[in-house]
């Protein structure tokens, strides 16, 4: 955050729990931990087991305070700004300032969220344990605007495109890739995030390895951290998404599974599938496959380079130009 000079930092309350009760805020030029924040409401601590940017790209700029949390049943938004005016030194202070909760809704029950991700604009698509995909507003926490039933299977990891118009789910065994665009009653288009979408819902396509591939990449794996490459200027398209799976970065052409006349679906009935992927193997478990920012695309390639991350190395590798 903060232009990219601090890094906030989470960390389980104990061993095994995925949950953590506040954030250590990092210094990432000097590599110092400058302030730790606990998360409170209403003067009762409560525990977060994920935080994600105010909107896609906001790492990228300098006065941006306030981040996004999530719990099973809660989703909230968190300031920075200590209300004290005080800034920490953790050399005196005994006691972790509060963050303060700005916005956002504890839910009574069974919402089971497990992850979440922003568009450039700040609404919020959030992921469920039941396999719902929720979207949410940047105006309102409190209720979806829309809600993607979702395939039964829980949703591990969500990312949504910069403009909000197609977002990509991940569970174990597929990735499923959604369109948020509908037009309204009176023949406007718009994004599930802005408005109800009911029985206007498009069927989603889903991203599958062929048995071989699968059974090559070893049957214990499972899909992890489906993502687009990483945009964030209105008018820019991602070009590709990405997803992990054992040894394997697997990667999607983005124009090419979402046409729906892609030459996967046409003997198809049902909800479709597509199976037309390029993998990139390592020789051992792969940790993370990010794409780069845009802005480090090399000279012979339209989009920047993928980093894919194994327990001991740290690599990077052109799509387009085949370059390692």
């Amino acid at each position: 955050m903060k232009a990219e000079t601090n890094m906030l930092l989470m960390s389980p309350a104990r061993e095994g729990n995925s949950r953590a009760t506040g954030v250590h805020q990092l210094d990432i030029e000097t590599g110092k931990v400058v302030t730790e924040w606990k998360f409170e409401k209403d003067g009762t601590n409560i525990t977060m087991q994920d935080i994600a940017n105010g909107s896609k790209g906001a790492q990228l700029d300098p006065s941006e305070s306030t981040f996004l949390g999530l719990d099973d049943n809660t989703l909230c938004r968190w300031d920075l700004r200590d209300q004290r005016g005080i800034v920490q030194n953790i050399a005196i202070e005994m006691e972790s300032p509060v963050l303060q909760w700005t916005q956002g809704h504890q839910f009574s029950k069974g919402t089971n969220f497990r992850c979440f991700a922003t568009t450039g604009d700040g609404s919020i698509v959030v992921g469920s344990l039941n396999g719902k995909i929720r979207l949410y507003s940047d105006c309102s926490m409190r209720v979806a605007k829309t809600a993607f039933p979702g395939l039964g299977s829980p949703i591990t990891h969500v990312d949504v495109t910069f403009d909000g118009k197609w977002v990509l789910g991940t569970t174990d065994t597929f990735l499923i890739l959604i369109s948020t665009v509908f037009k309204d009653k009176d023949g406007r288009e718009m994004t599930g995030f802005r408005g109800r979408r009911g029985h206007r819902i498009a069927a989603p396509r889903l991203l599958k390895l062929t048995p071989l591939d699968s059974h090559m990449a070893g049957t214990n794996n499972k899909f992890r951290g489906g993502q687009f490459s990483w945009v964030t200027d209105n008018g820019k398209r991602e070009r590709h998404l990405v997803a992990t799976f054992g040894n394997f970065s697997v990667i999607w052409n983005f124009q090419q599974v979402k046409d729906s006349n892609h030459e996967c679906y046409k003997n198809q009935e049902g909800l479709k599938s597509c199976y037309c992927y390029r993998i990139v193997p390592r020789d051992e478990s792969i940790v993370d496959s990010r794409f780069m920012h845009e802005k480090f695309a090399v000279s012979d390639s339209p989009e920047a380079p993928l980093v894919v991350a194994t327990p001991m190395k740290v690599s990077s590798f052109s799509v387009s130009s085949r370059r390692h």
